[in-house]
């Protein structure tokens, strides 16, 4: 199949800021110091493909000079990460010598990886040739996300079970003090020099709190509790306005009866009451009960839709949307239906199962892992690409080097002739060795530029093995990582999903698109009831809700089948339904 790909040749200038950072202030001394040559070399990339520095720092060059980069307690780290939290930043990148001058701690870098990417914030690191903006850039930031949320998952784990032992021990894990107590240091510093402290009841605001509960058992309401707060001249914590939430959830802590919660640990703590268990039992069976000024539910996300964003209808153009259904067995159903589908605008595309469709991408990357092939192919016309930029560069540096030896032998015959007393060196000399010096300067840095773009592509053509090592290592084990970083690496390589009856067209970052197919089903159609919100009328069963057996043996299965023409790779891989 033909395809016509658009390129767009009006880029817009983007504004960098440079960072630079040294351990001592001695490295940061002198008249051209170990700063100046990072900004240097950071300054020349951005010459070399267009960019601008940014009005932020002394110039656009933001310093730590005699700082360590153990951790990210510095001045001007700190600043931009400011600008960036606060959405502020005058800058749509960040753009530093090495990985090391940013950070030295993996975990920081994984920190600041999430926090960049989250903000839309680029950022380049010239030794590493390491851009976001760039395709392949992406999938190795795709790469370290995954890396990041295997260090947190592993973090996590040996946090909570920390907390876990502490909790049974009926000790508090840390955080923000309930309202109502307050820590004081318990005993002498230890060897390592933190001081132990235990909980007691804050005597300015502990005592006066009893009442709280006393109304919500009378079915008082959350207002009416804040109101009489407010009479009493008790203040929140900051000093604000009481608010149903803050209220709700004194009245539901159950660290003011006296025990520790941590996850699904409950335990009784070392730590004295405010309350007695039966009047907060009383008050969290009223509050419970949605009465009026009670209603109070908080809601977590049910299901994370992996290609949210990524899918297009073929037959109408419209993207696909996120859409739940319950089934009659207060079972719950998420869908990917076409926008226009769904208002009923002239496109009549079936919704199919979003767990299904995920699966089975999950299942094509994790499969593609073993088959280097389906990465090749992937990376293959950007590498190609490279390859191309790589030839051509060392063709327009040819000439210019031929041309810098030429003239720095020139320049050293006059001397030599000079020197030698052969020549006068009056201003006709003088003003020879001095355009001489100008075009050796010139050159000089021309090729510099030059050899910055040489760099990079050279990296992104000699990249395919380490891509294809990483994406496999990512590929492999992105059945375990969380959904969130699965949908981080999924949307990091696929730019969009182009979904027709028949066959489905994915386009990736790093190259063009790709025809494949895949089956996506659902459980057996007598444990998959219809939703009691489906208004569709009767009819045949929607084609993407058909078991695998049907799928393989009926005509009518929803099938994305691969469409075959005179320009498809014979060994594009059929994506089978997961399982």
């Amino acid at each position: 199949m033909a395809m016509n790909v658009k390129t767009d040749n009006t880029r817009k200038k983007k504004r960098y800021v440079i960072y630079t950072r040294c351990s001592t202030d001695d490295q940061a001394q002198g008249d051209f110091t170990t700063l100046d040559a990072q900004t240097y070399h950071c300054r020349n990339l951005l010459d070399a493909f267009g960019h601008e520095l940014a009005d932020i720092g002394n110039k656009g060059v933001v310093k730590d000079d005699g700082y360590s980069g153990k951790d990210l307690n510095r001045p001007g780290i700190q600043m931009i990460i400011d600008h960036v939290r606060r959405k502020t930043a005058a800058f749509d990148g960040i753009i530093f010598f090495r990985l090391d001058r940013l950070t030295r701690n993996t975990r920081d870098l994984y920190w600041l990886i999430d926090l960049f990417n989250s903000k839309e914030i680029a950022f380049v690191s010239v030794r590493e040739n390491l851009d976001s903006s760039t395709a392949i850039g992406r999938v190795v930031i795709g790469i370290l996300g995954i890396l990041s949320a295997f260090e947190r998952e592993l973090i996590g784990e040996r946090v909570k079970a920390s907390c876990v032992a502490r909790v049974r021990q009926g000790r508090w894990v840390g955080g923000n003090v309930p309202f109502g107590y307050k820590l004081i240091p318990d005993g002498a510093p230890l060897p390592n020099g933190r001081q132990p402290h235990k909980i007691i009841v804050d005597p300015e605001t502990g005592n006066k709190l009893r009442f709280i509960w006393e109304m919500a058992a009378n079915n008082k309401s959350l207002y009416d509790i804040g109101q009489e707060l407010i009479r009493r001249g008790i203040k929140t914590p900051t000093g604000k306005v009481w608010r149903k939430q803050s209220i709700a959830w004194i009245i539901k802590n159950q660290f003011h009866k006296g025990y520790i919660k941590y996850g699904k640990e409950i335990h009784k703590g070392t730590h004295p009451a405010i309350v007695d268990e039966e009047l907060w039992l009383k008050a969290n069976r009223v509050l419970t009960a949605k009465l009026p000024g009670h209603r109070f539910i908080k809601q977590t996300p049910e299901y994370i839709y992996l290609l949210a964003g990524l899918l297009k209808c073929g037959e109408c153009g419209s993207h696909y949307v996120c859409e739940s259904g319950n089934g009659q067995a207060a079972e719950k159903f998420f869908y990917y239906v076409c926008g226009r589908s769904k208002q009923k605008l002239g496109c009549d595309v079936s919704r199919f199962s979003a767990r299904g469709f995920d699966e089975a991408l999950i299942d094509y990357f994790k499969r593609a892992s073993t088959d280097q092939d389906i990465i090749v192919k992937a990376i293959g016309d950007a590498i190609l690409d490279s390859q191309i930029k790589l030839e051509a560069l060392e063709k327009m540096m040819k000439p210019l080097q031929e041309k810098l030896e030429e003239t720095k032998q020139e320049a050293n015959r006059l001397l030599e002739l000079a020197m030698d007393n052969r020549i006068s060196q009056g201003k006709t000399y003088k003003d020879k060795m001095a355009r001489l010096d100008e075009e050796i300067v010139r050159l000089e840095d021309e090729l510099e530029k030059l050899q910055a773009k040489k760099n990079v592509a050279q990296m992104s053509a000699s990249s395919g093995q380490f891509l294809h090592s990483n994406l496999r290592f990512a590929m492999q084990y992105i059945e375990k990582a969380p959904p969130e970083a699965q949908k981080s690496l999924i949307q990091a390589m696929i730019k969009e999903i182009v979904v027709y009856k028949d066959y489905i067209e994915i386009k990736m970052y790093i190259d063009q698109p790709t025809v494949d197919s895949i089956s996506c089903s659902l459980p057996a159609p007598e444990t998959q009831k219809a939703p009691k919100n489906d208004k569709r009328p009767a009819g045949d069963a929607c084609k993407a809700l058909v078991t695998v057996s049907n799928a393989r043996s009926s005509p009518e299965r929803q099938g994305w089948l691969p469409r075959m023409d005179s320009n498809h790779d014979s060994k594009i891989q059929n994506l089978e339904s997961y399982h």
